[in-house]
């Protein structure tokens, strides 16, 4: 993993927690993501996501969305991942991610087209709409979201209402 994480709350090996989130990461497909506009006020949409060994999530969106408007406007974002625990308030399975995000372009862009086909592999297997992607054109985008901090919980993992907080570290 070339980040590393600084961990700001509790007691755990940052190595160990890296990895629970990592693992927390691969084991969903969704996330929900929180924006805000001066004009158009909070958000929150869910999105397919994919991410890379950086801890950067990658999704794809329309520009038009609320949420891109945005991002374009104040790229501060914050995301939740989790996991439908086995029963009410047991097991609980999830991370909040704090960041900044926005449209990928360049070698970005190449980075998140990799990390979404290598999830979900019939994603632009059209090499047109791969271009079109990687060129930012076309009313849907990739996006990138960099996390910046992270609070995680995993029950299974880490303990019963044990809630980590880490910094991320490049």
């Amino acid at each position: 993993m070339p980040y590393r994480l600084d961990v700001t709350q509790g007691d755990w090996p940052a190595d160990e927690l890296g990895k629970g989130v990592e693992g927390l990461l691969a084991d969903s497909t969704v996330l929900s993501l929180a924006t805000a506009g001066h004009e158009l006020g909070p958000h929150a949409n869910l999105a397919f996501y994919a991410f890379d060994a950086d801890l950067v999530l990658y999704f794809v969106s329309e520009r038009s969305t609320r949420h891109s408007l945005h991002l374009a406007e104040d790229a501060r974002a914050s995301a939740t991942v989790h996991l439908p625990p086995p029963a009410y308030g047991e097991q609980l399975r999830g991370i909040q991610l704090t960041g900044r995000a926005g449209e990928a372009w360049g070698k970005q862009a190449e980075a998140a087209l990799a990390a979404y086909r290598g999830r979900y592999p019939d994603f632009a297997r059209d090499s047109a709409v791969r271009e079109q992607f990687l060129a930012g054109r076309g009313a849907a985008a990739l996006y990138r979201l960099q996390v910046e901090e992270l609070t995680a919980v995993d029950e299974p993992r880490f303990g019963r209402r044990n809630y980590l907080r880490a910094r991320v570290v490049r």
